[in-house]
């Protein structure tokens, strides 16, 4: 059953643009004990909206706290009772929670939750943004991205072999990158690096045929 809307709308903050989101980077990290109220996981997105691939410079990054998602749930009802979210933008919270119900009970999964796109500078969560994250049993971890009406996610996360318990480094990471931006760069770092390490092997150029002035 939805929530009654009796309340008077109130005006719908705007989010911040998100741009043409080229690659994102996901971080996944395992906190060690924490304090009620905290999440014990979160997720680092970064996304790269324009010109060449730097992962020194994200166009943004937010941290989301992972939750179960009873908890996203209630929060987008409370919303939607304020004349803060709208029915269709409630609607896509409600399937969400519904997927992850039924994702929470299959065999192999380890834990499902949800995670709301914010400022936590600001302390607000951006209506309509949000992402579902599945660890499986014995499998890769799973994750979705939901923009606003859009959705993607990574092909595959990946185990950060640096990775060890009580640093605070990342246990895992992604890329979405439909058009293999990340590996073009690789490549390119590859070929400067193989240039240099020619360049450095050469003698001076001053000794190159003998004596400057023979």
């Amino acid at each position: 059953m939805k929530p009654k809307t009796n309340k008077k709308p109130q005006p719908l903050k705007p989010c911040p643009p998100i741009g043409v989101i080229q690659v994102m980077q996901f971080q996944f990290f395992e906190n060690g004990k924490v304090k009620q109220g905290q999440s014990q996981h979160t997720m680092m997105l970064e996304a790269y909206c324009e010109g060449r691939l730097n992962l020194f410079n994200p166009y943004w990054k937010r941290t989301v706290q992972l939750a179960e998602s009873k908890l996203t749930y209630r929060w987008a009802q409370r919303k939607l009772e304020a004349g803060e979210m709208t029915a269709e933008q409630f609607a896509e919270y409600e399937a969400a929670h519904e997927t992850c119900t039924a994702i929470a009970v299959c065999e192999d999964t380890e834990w499902v939750k949800v995670g709301r796109i914010g400022s936590k500078r600001e302390n607000i969560s951006y209506i309509g943004q949000f992402i579902i994250v599945r660890r499986q049993k014995a499998g890769p971890m799973e994750c979705v991205v939901f923009l606003d009406g859009e959705s993607f996610g990574p092909d595959r996360f990946q185990h950060d072999l640096r990775s060890k318990p009580g640093t605070g480094r990342r246990k895992a990471y992604a890329f979405y990158d439909p058009s293999g931006l990340y590996e073009a760069m690789k490549r390119e770092e590859a070929m400067r690096a193989e240039s240099d390490a020619r360049a450095a092997q050469q003698p001076p150029e001053g000794l190159l045929g003998g004596d400057p002035w023979q």
